[in-house]
């Protein structure tokens, strides 16, 4: 609910901005204040991956799924730096998250050695995936050295195409036997190249060396990063439980780059 919130809010200002800024008689204005910088920027932040979603079958037994933090790195290449409007693409890798959940069995579904209930933490994460952004970038000057962007357009990402599972095995007092009471199984889509929508707002700060940046950004995709089902079975008292599991791979990222400014022509 909060991501789609945050999109309306983002495109609502977009549009605005677009609408009152006389876009179209003014496409090819120049910030003199943003000449000197490089086209090159090295960009890097944390982001925060939405919950998974569970979509229960039968049973009464569930688990709670919690956002995963992950991390973005790369180079981004902005072809107009200086101008009102440009297009920015780049370099981008990330760690994908598999899963990060919390779940409990109850004390009468478990060996009786137990003298409360079970309660515990997974979490995982899969190989990294690489990025290529395909944005338009609007550039609204705010003040002599900072500047408000708007930016959207698209994200291509190379996954490749994997499974991973969780396995929860009880003991009894004298190992002398097992129970798995939960599973968890998953996999990434079989087409390696997915796609995504992004959307995001930030601010420049011009310095004598640098052009800095924070641009907060959401990230859409076309089909989930994770598919697969969970089960609960073997315990003491409680029928078996299953479910499917959806993880969108939908993220909020707050990304900082940095661009060199010119050398200058010695004469």
């Amino acid at each position: 609910m909060v991501s789609k919130i945050l999109i309306k809010i983002m495109v609502g200002i977009f549009l605005t901005i677009i609408i009152t800024s006389g876009v179209y008689a003014q496409a090819d204005k120049e910030y003199y204040t943003l000449k000197k910088y490089r086209k090159w920027g090295i960009i890097a932040g944390p982001i925060l991956y939405d919950r998974a979603k569970l979509v229960p079958q039968y049973g009464d037994y569930t688990f709670e799924n919690k956002p995963m933090l992950g991390f973005n790195a790369g180079f981004e290449y902005d072809f107009y730096p200086e101008r009102k409007w440009s297009f920015i693409t780049g370099f981008i890798v990330a760690l994908e998250p598999v899963y990060n959940l919390h779940y409990q069995f109850k004390i009468e579904d478990i060996y009786p050695h137990f003298l409360e209930d079970w309660l515990d933490n997974a979490k995982m994460y899969a190989m990294t995936s690489f990025s290529l952004p395909l944005l338009v970038r609007l550039n609204i000057q705010v003040s002599k050295k900072v500047f408000a962007n708007f930016s959207t357009g698209f994200k291509v990402m190379y996954f490749p195409s994997g499974e991973a599972d969780l396995s929860v095995v009880f003991h009894n007092e004298d190992d002398t036997e097992t129970r798995e009471m939960f599973g968890l199984k998953v996999e990434s889509p079989y087409n390696c190249f997915q796609g995504s929508f992004v959307i995001g707002s930030g601010i420049s700060y011009a310095t004598k060396k640098l052009l800095l940046k924070a641009n907060m950004i959401y990230v859409m995709n076309f089909q989930n990063a994770m598919d697969g089902e969970y089960l609960f079975d073997n315990m003491f008292v409680s029928e078996r439980s299953r479910g499917y599991y959806e993880l969108s791979g939908n993220y909020l990222g707050l990304l900082f780059s940095a661009s060199l400014a010119k050398k200058k022509d010695k004469w």
